[in-house]
């Protein structure tokens, strides 16, 4: 479903009860559609997932790692 934006191309102004009027006649333009979910491939979508998942949790590992070293060092 395309849908329009109005544009004007002369000069706004915006009148006492705050509507905005156009010097000349608004034009419309078309607008590309919104975003679908149908257009994912699901193959490449459980990729980004999946790295996702592979980036936090590494990072997640690490810093607990590092938390057990700490505390291994400080006797805990």
């Amino acid at each position: 479903m395309a849908s329009v934006v109005p544009v004007c191309n002369g000069v706004l102004t915006v009148d006492l009860t705050g509507v905005l009027r156009c010097s000349v006649d608004w034009q419309t333009i078309a607008t590309p559609a919104f975003f679908d979910f149908s257009q994912i491939d699901p193959a490449i979508m459980g990729q980004a997932v999946g790295a996702g998942f592979f980036i936090g949790g590494s990072a997640l590992g690490f810093a607990w790692g590092c938390r057990q070293l700490y505390e291994t060092i400080r006797g805990k």
